[in-house]
Formats: structure tokens, C-alpha cells, sequence
């Protein structure tokens, strides 16, 4: 069963003022190209036309994604695709307020516009949905491509930490209630999952843990990628507090998911976590 797998987050920035509503919202990227796309600001474009002449006259309008990954995991679980205002100011512009505005019935005119252009539906749950979705956006929004992944065989007993490599060659994840007990995590390359290369690596040393059919070695230069991409911050939990890097998302997954044995994080001095050197593998 195929399902999308989120690269990085579609969420746009508020800015909050002290009676806790928004001013103003930094657009994400994504939001950008959707916007820009379907919504020109100094043209008309076939969606904006249904709206206005449905509504009236709607300001500074803004189309983004809104995006629900499955529990601990980057797996999509919904997407819908949404009108909102850019910023609180453009309740001015509106008869009444923002909160009077009638968003689903401007939802049901975004889906008729929508489906009219080839989309089944713009508001998903069911996986296959939100595969073709994704899939027919991209068409329209290349940039789709750097949010989402379609993963055409997807393992329902694995927690995915990540991608990394150029075009997002491997995959590194880990198993859960695996049968081996050393706390480990594996990769793998994305394109075949696994049937081209796969290994797996101690989360607590800089060591392998070959284990079963899983007994590739790494290139000094995967050796390099694994140890910046586990030195990054974790673009699948961009709201935490404080910010967690790929390694210590990498132990929550294990610990979380395999309950035989569990894994301590270490601290230096500067509270930063300890990690095992992985540009110097052993085995």
C-alpha cells in the first residue's frame, strides 16, 4: 500500500500580539507556490474569479496545506488544501469579521474549482487519496516534490527517522519490537528499500550491528553523511522545545518502539547530546 511520507513541514509562521490572535503570517514556501499559482495577487486566476464573485471582495487571501502525520512518525495521515487571510488587518475588508466568514462554504467553492481541473478531492484521510492528491499537485506545483514523498512500499513496523543523501538516497529508520536486542537503527537505500543495500548501526557506539541480511558496509563518505545528517535538527519535529537533533529523535523512536532494552542520552557540558562518532565506523 502506498502512502506520502512528509519531508519537511508545510506549517506557516504566526505572529502572535498580546490578545493571542495573529497579525500577521510569514507564508511558508510551499504556501508561496500554491498562492502564487491559484491566487495571483495582481491578476486574475479562475479560482479567485468563483470566489469573488461568490463572496465579494476578499483580500489578501492566502492558499496553503494543512498537513496531519500519523503519531510518532512522518507517515501523512490527512491533507487538505485551504483558503486563509494573510493577516488580521483584512477583516477591514470583509463584511463582518473574520469569525462571521463563511470558510465552509468558501471550502466547497475551492473543491468545485478544484475538481473541475482534474482533482478528485482536496480535503484527504484515506491513503490512497492522499496519494493521488500529492501526486496530482505536484503537477500543477512542482515544489510539492520537495514537502512529500510517495512511498510505494511502505512497512507498517518501522519508525522513520529520516532521508538523507543526495535526492534523499537512504532511509534510515527503526524497527519495532525488533528481535534484536542491541539498540540500533537501520539504513537503507530508499530507491529499492533495502534490496540494494541495507545496514544496520549501534545508536550507542560508533559500531555496526549486522544482524540477518542487514550486513552492508558504509563508504567513508556515507560515513560523513550519517554522522551530519544525525548532527542536524529534526525537520519532523520542528515545534519541539526545545529543538531535538536527528540522534536523539533516533533514541525516542527506539525506546519508544522496543521496550526490551533502552537507551540513555548523554549530555556535555553546553547540555548538547553525545554522539557516538559515526564518520569513523568499526565494526
Amino acid at each position: 500500500m502506498a502512502k506520502v511520507f512528509l519531508k519537511q513541514s508545510t506549517a506557516d509562521l504566526c505572529y502572535v500580539c498580546d490578545d493571542n490572535d495573529y497579525e500577521y503570517v510569514e507564508l511558508n514556501d510551499i504556501s508561496t507556490a500554491l498562492t502564487r499559482c491559484f491566487w495571483s495577487q495582481w491578476s486574475p486566476t479562475p479560482l479567485k474569479s468563483m470566489l469573488i464573485k461568490r463572496f465579494g471582495s476578499i483580500r489578501n487571501m492566502y492558499l496553503k496545506l494543512d498537513v496531519t502525520c500519523e503519531k510518532h512518525s512522518a507517515i501523512v495521515k490527512s491533507i487538505a488544501l485551504k483558503c486563509a487571510l494573510r493577516d488580521g488587518d483584512d477583516r477591514s475588508w470583509i463584511v463582518g469579521c473574520i469569525d462571521e466568514m463563511d470558510w465552509e462554504t468558501i471550502q466547497e467553492c475551492m473543491e468545485e474549482y478544484f475538481q473541475s481541473i482534474g482533482y478528485d478531492k482536496i480535503e484527504c484521510t484515506d491513503d490512497e487519496d492522499i496519494v493521488n492528491f500529492v501526486e496530482r499537485l505536484e503537477q500543477d506545483v512542482p515544489l510539492v516534490k520537495e514537502y512529500f514523498k510517495v512511498l510505494y512500499k511502505c512497512n507498517e513496523n518501522i519508525a522513520r527517522i529520516g532521508y538523507f543523501g543526495d535526492s534523499d538516497k537512504y532511509e534510515l529508520f527503526v524497527e519495532t519490537d525488533d528481535e534484536e536486542t542491541t539498540p540500533h537503527f537501520h539504513i537503507r537505500d530508499a530507491e529499492t528499500k533495502g534490496e540494494r543495500f541495507e545496514t544496520c548501526v549501534c545508536l550507542e557506539t560508533n559500531r555496526y550491528c549486522l544482524h540477518g541480511k542487514h550486513k552492508d558496509i558504509l563508504t567513508p563518505e556515507q560515513q560523513t553523511m550519517l554522522m551530519e545528517f544525525m548532527e542536524s535538527l529534526s525537520m519532523y519535529k520542528p515545534c519541539s522545545t526545545p529543538l531535538i537533533r536527528n540522534y536523539e529523535w533516533a533514541v525516542d523512536m527506539w525506546n519508544l518502539n522496543n521496550e526490551a532494552t533502552q537507551v540513555s542520552l548523554r549530555y556535555d557540558s553546553g547540555d548538547d547530546v553525545i554522539i557516538p562518532d559515526y564518520s569513523k565506523m568499526n565494526l
